[in-house]
């Protein structure tokens, strides 16, 4: 194979990549399915401004309303005083977040067996399939910590702090006396769930089940088995609507007291000083080049890691959607740009150089970019979770 049908093998490759890498997204992301996708529409600004509407309820029981009386003449039964209901809103800003990832640089001369070419091409598509697969739920985790208002922090007998901001991290609610003290449990959840119920949350459920709105619980696996493999509650099937159907993907099919355990393999966990995010994998030399192994720090205290918080979501839909928008010659199946089954922008770049490190042409590699942004839409769903980390393996 001569060094131009090496060249042109990689860049048709390109469009093979991006639905299989898609498709592992949306098995493991536990997030995606939630969220509502549209295109970032360019004619609403660089940093387009949301506008929440906001209003009152009723504050009494409608138990002294005025008999319906004859006019006397002044038109008593023409003219019923009306009680106005105020409206307000919430103003917050959103906009593109852009990133850029490299392959490392290919020497295409090394690669003229068709053997190694199409080798190269799959450990590629593997390895760029989890960086996006993994940057992707990294970037959900942020924006559900960002776009929810409501924090909550875990105390005893099932008492809670809450505390409201738009802030992507806990500072406010440490500040309001909110910092955990006992593991998330049903004494918590259940009062949060009739929470969620007042909130409006219902018409957003993403299932029913019994007669009963269900929200996602976006727990770690600790919290799975500590919360939902328990025999003596109730299980309900349950039941999607049409545009859910992609969560039965992830094997979910079942619901107790109104939560489904949406399982988030890795959670955001925080150290003891309840600001420092640790990272569930680091990078260390392989034989040659890089690896990842997973993080000991990751692991609580009690098993020899760093880890004393981490974070639990109640989610429905419609608390925000999420606006990618290309930024380079994006393609799915060679179709034209669908924000539903966008990943990233990915491009095979040979440039050749005069005078430079590619007068050959025989240099490539692979790059993705992202451009995506997260528009509040009803921030004052769902709850934010603050609570002590349990391991999978200490339940």
């Amino acid at each position: 194979m001569d060094l131009e049908a090496v060249n042109n093998l990689f860049a048709q490759e390109v469009n093979q990549y991006q639905e299989p890498i898609y498709n592992w997204i949306w098995r493991t992301n536990p997030y995606i399915a939630l969220f509502q996708r549209k295109e970032f529409v360019p004619t609403e600004g660089l940093i387009p401004k949301v506008i929440t509407t906001t209003s009152e309820l009723p504050t009494s029981y409608p138990t002294d309303l005025d008999n319906l009386a004859l006019s006397d003449g002044t038109a008593d039964a023409c003219d019923i005083p009306p009680t106005t209901i105020l409206d307000g809103y919430i103003e917050r800003n959103y906009q593109l977040e852009t990133a850029a990832f490299n392959t490392r640089v290919l020497c295409l001369t090394d690669l003229q067996f068709d053997w190694q070419v199409s080798q190269m091409i799959g450990n590629f598509q593997q390895n760029l399939g989890q960086y996006a697969t993994v940057f992707w739920s990294d970037w959900y985790r942020i924006k559900n910590l960002c776009m929810i208002n409501a924090k909550i922090g875990t105390l005893a007998s099932g008492a809670f702090v809450e505390t409201d901001d738009s802030l992507c991290n806990f500072s406010g609610l440490v500040a309001d006396g909110g910092t955990p003290t006992v593991n998330l449990s049903w004494d918590h959840l259940n009062p949060l769930y009739d929470k969620m119920i007042r909130n409006g949350a219902g018409l957003s459920a993403v299932g029913m089940a019994e007669g009963q709105p269900l929200f996602s619980l976006s727990c770690g696996p600790g919290y799975k088995r500590l919360l939902f493999q328990d025999d003596s509650k109730v299980r309900d099937t349950v039941n999607w609507g049409d545009a859910f159907q992609n969560f039965t993907a992830r094997g979910i099919n079942t619901s107790i007291n109104g939560y489904i355990p949406n399982v988030d393999d890795f959670p955001l966990r925080y150290a003891a000083d309840k600001t420092t995010l640790i990272y569930p994998t680091i990078n260390v030399a392989a034989t040659k080049g890089r690896k990842f192994i997973p993080n000991p720090d990751y692991y609580t205290v009690a098993n020899g890691g760093l880890a004393v918080y981490e974070v639990v979501w109640v989610l429905c839909r419609d608390i925000y959607e999420v606006r990618p928008r290309p930024v380079g010659p994006t393609t799915f199946g060679m179709a034209a740009f669908n924000p539903i089954n966008y990943v990233m922008d990915l491009t095979w770049i040979n440039n050749r150089t005069f005078g430079g490190t590619n007068d050959l042409g025989n240099k490539g590699y692979y790059q993705m970019q992202f451009a995506c942004a997260a528009k509040p839409v009803r921030p004052e769903l769902g709850f934010s979770i603050l609570t002590l980390a349990v391991d999978a393996n200490s339940v």
